[in-house]
């Protein structure tokens, strides 16, 4: 059995809830940046992590919430977004190139070799890739590792453990995935020795 973990982040235009127009945010909202960070099943990172802007248009910038908007004028984001010409399908097809160079291929449920989806609320990247990058979604299994929920029991059943996480939520996506790495090796070294 070889299992990797795919600690991925998106950041979007917005939240992924229904709007006031009737759609929802992972249909609507567009997506900004997409970056990675593979790991094996020992929390120990595998090759090079990856961060992809893609390019969106004035229009699409123009859907934005005003939160997203704000928060990814101030980081630089949204410059870097429209410098961009990266697709949102060849972002796509460069995230599966990657994870093949890594030696990781689609998820195969009888060997159980592949990739599994982890991150902080994981549910909402989850929901954006599989309206908007359908063949990542068809490449990893359909479980994934939400670093949030353990959170949660964390703070329920043992939160003196909590104190031992430190996250700045800088909503940056690499600096993101690595707090969620760190974090889940806290929850390693403290409720699963």
């Amino acid at each position: 059995m070889s299992i990797n973990l795919l600690f991925l982040d998106y950041e979007t235009g917005g939240l992924n809830g229904r709007l006031e127009n009737g759609q929802l945010g992972m249909n609507y909202y567009p997506i900004f940046e997409v970056a990675l960070i593979v790991t094996d099943s020992q929390l120990n990172v595998v090759g090079e992590p990856l961060r992809l802007v893609i390019h969106q248009d004035d229009e699409m910038i123009s859907r934005t919430s005003e939160w997203a908007l704000n928060t990814h004028t101030k980081s630089g984001l949204l410059d870097e977004v429209r410098a961009s010409s990266l697709t949102l399908q060849d972002a796509e097809k460069t995230v599966i190139a990657h994870l093949k160079t890594l030696g990781i291929e689609k998820y195969d449920r009888k060997a159980k070799t592949g990739a599994i989806l982890a991150g902080s609320s994981v549910t909402f990247d989850r929901t954006y890739m599989m309206c908007q990058m359908p063949e990542l979604t068809e490449y990893l299994h359909y479980r994934q590792l939400d670093v949030s929920a353990l959170n949660l029991a964390v703070r329920m059943f043992k939160p003196e453990v909590e104190s031992f996480v430190s996250k700045q939520y800088l909503h940056k996506a690499l600096d993101d995935i690595q707090e969620t790495i760190d974090e889940l090796k806290v929850y390693k070294e403290h409720l699963f020795k």
